[in-house]
Parts: C-alpha cells; sequence; structure tokens
C-alpha cells in the first residue's frame, strides 16, 4: 500500500542532505524536469552512491492533488526508503517514504506548476541522485452553466465558481457566435453575464472557461441558446373601402443582419384563410368582401421557416348603400360607402 503525503517538519524548518543536494542541482541545472509525457531526467550529484528511484510516475492529477508512483531502484531488494520534495512559487515541502512505492500529495494549488523530486536513502545518509518531474495541477472549469433568460436580442447566462479557487485570484473568459461569425470573446469576474446586441431567432453557441492571472485556462465548458424571433412591431389598418384594405406594421427589432420575410393571414367568419408573404412592411388585401369583418395576423419568417408570434387585428369592409334619386324624370341609383374601420 503506498504512503499518504505528510509535511516532514525536520526538512521545511532546515535544510537536510536532501534539501541541500536538491537546492545545488535546481542552481546548477535550473531544475531539470520530466514531462507529463513520461520523458525523464535526472539531477546528478557526486554523492551518487545509490540507485534512484525507476519509472517515476503520475497515476492521477487533480486540481490539488497528485498521486506519484515508482518502481525499486535497480539492484536493491528488500524494504526501502525515499525521500520525496515538491514546491510551488518558492514554497517547498518534503516527505520520507519507507517501504513503499506510491505517494498521494494533498492540498495543492489548483492550476499552479509544481517540481516534485525523489530519491533513495540510505540508513547511514546516503543518498541517489535526484529524479525529477514537473507538473501542472488541474485548473477546475465552470460549473453548472446555465440560460437564465432570452430575448430578442440578448440572452443571460450564468455559472457557479468552481471548487479549489477560494484563494486563487482569478476570472472567466467567455465566447459566443453564430454560425458563420467570428466570436465575440469577453471577460468577467462575476458569476454571470448578459449577451447583447444578439441576432433574434437565431441560435448560438456559448463557451466558458476559468483563466489565471498568468494567463493559464481551464478546459472549456459550452451550451446553446436560440433568440427569440420578434413578432412584428405596431400593426395597423390604414384605410378600408368596399373590397379591400391597407395594412402595415414596422419592421421588429434584431433583425438588421438576418434574411426575413412576413406571411400575413386573413380570413373572414367561416371561410378558409387567405394566406400570402411579402417582405415589404406594408401590404393591400384586395377582393374583400363589403361590410364584412375580417382577422388579420401577421408573424415574422425566416429563411428556414421558422416563425414568430402572431400579431392580430380586426377590420370591417364598408357597406354598399344604394340611393335613389330623379335627375330629368330618370331614376338612378347610387352606391354610398359607408366608411368603417374598426
Amino acid at each position: 500500500m503506498g504512503s499518504r503525503c505528510c509535511r516532514d517538519d525536520e526538512c521545511l524548518g532546515k535544510k537536510g542532505p536532501a534539501g541541500e543536494v536538491l537546492g545545488e542541482n535546481i542552481d546548477k541545472e535550473k531544475e531539470a524536469e520530466m514531462s507529463c509525457d513520461g520523458d525523464q531526467h535526472t539531477m546528478l550529484s557526486s554523492d551518487d552512491v545509490l540507485p534512484p528511484p525507476g519509472d517515476f510516475q503520475v497515476l492521477l492529477l487533480t486540481l490539488d492533488s497528485v498521486s506519484l508512483s515508482w518502481s525499486s531502484p535497480q539492484g536493491l531488494t528488500g524494504p526501502q526508503t525515499f525521500r520525496v520534495t515538491w514546491g510551488c512559487d518558492g514554497d517547498t515541502s518534503s516527505t520520507r517514504v519507507k517501504g513503499g512505492h506510491h505517494l498521494e500529495i494533498s492540498s495543492l494549488k489548483p492550476g499552479e506548476k509544481y517540481q516534485f523530486s525523489m530519491a533513495t536513502e540510505g540508513e547511514d545518509g546516503r543518498q541517489s541522485r535526484w529524479v525529477s518531474a514537473s507538473l501542472s495541477t488541474v485548473l477546475p472549469a465552470p460549473d453548472q452553466l446555465s440560460v437564465d433568460s432570452v430575448d430578442t436580442t440578448s440572452a443571460a447566462v450564468s455559472w457557479s465558481q468552481p471548487p479549489g479557487l477560494d484563494q486563487t485570484q482569478h476570472h472567466y473568459q467567455i465566447s459566443y457566435h453564430c454560425p458563420g461569425t467570428e466570436p465575440h470573446i469577453t471577460t468577467t469576474s462575476s458569476h454571470s453575464i448578459t449577451l447583447s446586441n444578439l441576432q433574434g431567432g437565431t441560435q448560438y453557441s456559448v463557451t466558458v472557461c476559468t483563466v489565471l492571472e498568468d494567463g493559464k485556462e481551464s478546459q472549456l465548458v459550452s451550451t446553446t441558446l436560440t433568440t427569440i424571433l420578434p413578432a412584428p412591431d405596431q400593426l395597423s389598418v390604414d384605410s378600408v373601402d368596399t373590397t379591400s384594405a391597407a395594412v402595415s406594421w414596422s419592421q421588429p427589432p434584431g433583425l438588421d443582419q438576418t434574411q426575413h420575410r412576413y406571411q400575413i393571414s386573413y380570413h373572414c367568419p367561416g371561410t378558409e384563410p387567405h394566406i400570402t408573404t411579402t417582405s415589404s412592411h406594408s401590404i393591400t388585401l384586395s377582393n374583400l368582401q363589403g361590410g364584412t369583418q375580417y382577422s388579420v395576423t401577421v408573424c415574422t419568417v425566416l429563411e428556414d421557416g421558422k416563425e414568430s408570434q402572431l400579431v392580430s387585428t380586426t377590420l370591417t369592409t364598408s357597406k354598399e348603400v344604394p340611393y335613389e334619386s330623379t335627375m330629368f324624370g330618370v331614376k338612378v341609383y347610387y352606391i354610398l360607402a359607408s366608411y368603417q374601420n374598426d
């Protein structure tokens, strides 16, 4: 079974042989490192009388801990003792592992680069050369990314602070875009943001990551949202006569860069709706029946067929009223239009 990390007060209080050798080699060799892909280097010492630990590996790396493993030094049998040191930003810790080949080190800082070094120790104080590895703990990504609200031109998104960063300076980078456009990138130290100047009826991809003061970024968390397709605005009846009516509306907000048109439907009670489309903001409805009430609806339609909510109004065409008059002894009938507009 492996030994769990403990802080060696004796080693931390003053430099013992292990600390002196490590310090000398860091000064002379500028921290020979082993990257996470397994390339291994060693730091040599003039007192190289014991074989170093073999196959120094990282078994598990989290945001605040690391699990290390190694094999027995070549040529040594029986119980062995190893000295392990690790440090970040000048803060160094050390522990001694007896009779095991595994060590779990906890309480590390998320997203920080650590230097780990290990050497074989003899009972008589002899020590092997140091084997070293350099790696970074995981920087946690934002948690529980969600879309809180969406309207035609904006959307509110939020997330939770990732674990382990209470004492670490950080902020968040947000990127969002719709297909075929360059991403908009912004940053915040808050846990929420309102994305503005969006296009109505459009799907957006949104990503958020944690960023440290040195620019190191976590993995991305992502979501998608679709803004509301706005309905036509200020639908009104401009004029009505016996067989036709003119209606108009305003362009809804957030569609300046979006291809769209309008679908108009109108009918009187008991009849099938007449449906037509236009790219204009007005239309004249023709072939209507005099003295009849019509229901009129208009909606916005995108190129992919997506429709907005309907806006509606009613209108009543004018009645045809015959008027009898005598002129030169001849009866003449006039049609008087009774103008009505609901």
